[in-house]
């Protein structure tokens, strides 16, 4: 019985969600246009900090580890908005920032026995 109610209760959720996501196609429309336009907001901040390689570079970071690339975009975003960047960023001076951010690698040794 316990099965059945759950999927009961899963059925109902999935219901509310289709009404809720059906019923605001505007709203999910709106918050589209309102990313969108923000992505090509940071976009255009990030053309202005950053030298072509160096952006070029972050446009490759983004690609193989977005989520990283993400965070790093946010740092500079970040800088640049508490005035810690006076001049438009290197590669050079990009690649110190991604090592800063990355951290410590940390090394795995297998053992085979």
């Amino acid at each position: 019985m316990d099965d059945a109610e759950a999927i009961k209760r899963k059925k109902l959720e999935e219901l509310q969600r289709r009404q809720a996501e059906a019923a605001s196609p505007q709203q999910s429309a709106a918050d589209y246009e309102a990313r969108q336009a923000q992505e090509l907001q940071k976009q255009a901040v990030l053309r202005a900090l950053l030298l072509p390689e160096a952006r070029e570079r972050l446009v490759r970071v983004k690609m193989a580890r977005p989520e990283f690339g993400a965070q790093v975009e946010n740092l500079i975003m970040q800088l640049a908005q508490q005035g810690r960047i006076q001049q438009k960023m290197s590669e050079e001076t990009l690649l110190a920032l991604l090592r800063q951010v990355q951290g410590e690698k940390k090394d795995f040794k297998i053992q085979r026995l």
